[in-house]
Formats: structure tokens, sequence, C-alpha cells
């Protein structure tokens, strides 16, 4: 197949949902197969989200120690928890900027008209 992008070849379609010896088999261009999604990849929205919300938690669970520390004069470095603040400002920050796009974005897909 010519065309201004140079012979690509013919674009393949799923040929089912199982292939052979039970894996599942999707061509690609050429008719090549495409490896099967590995398991991280199949990993849900749910938990993914869930693993983010809880490395946030981490964080800020970690800059109360680090000013509690600082606040008992056991801390090590100012600027250590300076940075721990830092951080989990930034964490939060990005996890209630996601969250609200994600919120607008539901509201949207239910508004679309079918």
């Amino acid at each position: 197949m010519q065309n201004s992008f140079g012979n690509i070849g013919s674009i393949g379609s799923i040929q089912g949902l199982e292939g052979p010896k039970g894996t599942s088999a999707i061509t690609g261009i050429g008719g090549s197969a495409v490896a099967a999604p590995t398991e991280e990849q199949t990993r849900s929205f749910g938990s993914t989200l869930a693993e983010a919300i809880g490395t946030v938690n981490e964080s800020m669970d970690g800059a109360i120690k680090a000013t509690d520390a600082l606040m008992n004069g056991k801390a090590e470095s100012i600027h250590e928890v300076q940075i721990a603040g830092a951080k989990s400002e930034v964490m939060m920050k990005l996890t209630t900027t996601i969250t609200s796009k994600l919120a607008q974005a539901t509201t949207q897909l239910f508004q679309m008209q079918v």
C-alpha cells in the first residue's frame, strides 16, 4: 500500500479475543502479532489511583513526622524538613489537580449525547 508516508503495509485487525494456545492475539500493521499486555499493563484504573493516593499519604505523613522531629529538637537538618514539606505540597497539588480534571471529564462524559 503506497501513500505519502511510503510503504506501510496493510493495517491489521483484531482476530478475536483468543489467539493460538489461549493467548490474546491482536495483529498489528502488516499482519504481525502484537504481544498480549502484561499484568502491570492490565492493572485497573482504580488500583492505580489508590496506589497514587497512598503514595501522597505517605509523603504527607513523612512531612508531619519531620516537622514533629524539628519541633522536638530531634531533626538532623531543617533543610530536610523543608524538602519533605515542599515535596508533600507539590504531590498534594498534583493530586487535587488530577482529581479536578477527572471530575470535569466525568461530568462532560455524562453530558454527551449519543
